[in-house]
């Protein structure tokens, strides 16, 4: 992502309300932030296609259920027009089940559209910021069959070389070894090999497992730093940013 440019956020969702509950509350945390909007599959790729040359975009926030596709057939369809952005999912269920399958798909985030905003917030700002963000249960050894972890030792013995921490920041995008390659100008078998040595170095066997992590160690991830915590909003769910986002279009 070019840092001397705005970032370009597309966010698609059916409902014009929750559009622009999410501008409302993504501005709050990157004032510069740059926003076009999709109601459809459809009107999402038609906008992929028509900024790619001249404004691309730089984060897609998707929720699944569309008027003209759903589940995971949507991920698909835009990580496959979308290969290099972030893409954060947006959803009205909290299931684990499906927040594993969106990180498979190539998500980087899974934001339950009813959680607390204070959680909902975090969230948001994770994927402002770049970072991995997925519910907290979803990060429980209970959920998925990764290995034990000693998250203070983490960061001392994982050793990267610098390419391969390029890789690692690619793959934490949800790109596949054929985006990688295309961005960083080496092969796929190239990448391939990169891909097993980061794996080696985590101590995990997929990259599901490796997103998992490193949402669970932020410290883990490449780009990893501490940033200014925002007061707390209390006691409310993504409800009130859209009603509050209403009343201020209405004054």
């Amino acid at each position: 992502m070019d840092v001397t440019r705005a970032t370009h956020y597309l966010l698609v969702d059916d409902h014009s309300l929750i559009r622009e509950g999410m501008t409302q509350a993504i501005r709050g945390l990157d004032p510069a932030a740059r926003f076009s909007h999709a109601n459809s599959l459809q009107a999402t790729l038609a906008k992929l296609q028509e900024t790619a040359d001249t404004d691309p975009i730089d984060v897609v926030l998707l929720d699944l259920g569309l008027p003209d596709s759903r589940g995971m057939a949507t991920l698909q369809a835009v990580r496959g027009a979308a290969p290099t952005q972030r893409i954060g999912i947006i959803s009205g269920q909290n299931d684990v089940q499906v927040a594993l399958e969106c990180i498979h798909h190539g998500a980087s985030c899974f934001i339950p559209k009813l959680a607390e905003i204070d959680g909902f917030m975090s969230a948001l700002r994770a994927l402002v910021e770049g970072r991995l963000h997925f519910p907290s249960e979803l990060l429980s050894p209970s959920e998925v069959d990764w290995p034990a972890v000693d998250d203070a030792a983490a960061p001392r013995t994982i050793r990267l070389t610098p390419r391969q921490k390029d890789v690692l920041q690619w793959i934490l995008k949800g790109c596949t070894n054929h985006a990688i390659a295309t961005a960083l100008g080496i092969s796929a078998e190239t990448v391939k090999l990169h891909v097993s040595a980061i794996f080696r170095a985590y101590g995990v066997h997929s990259r599901t497992q490796l997103v998992l992590l490193c949402s669970r160690s932020p410290a883990s991830q490449p780009n990893a730093g501490a940033s200014a915590p925002s007061a707390p909003v209390k006691s409310a769910t993504v409800i009130r940013l859209v009603s509050e986002a209403t009343r201020e279009s209405t004054t």
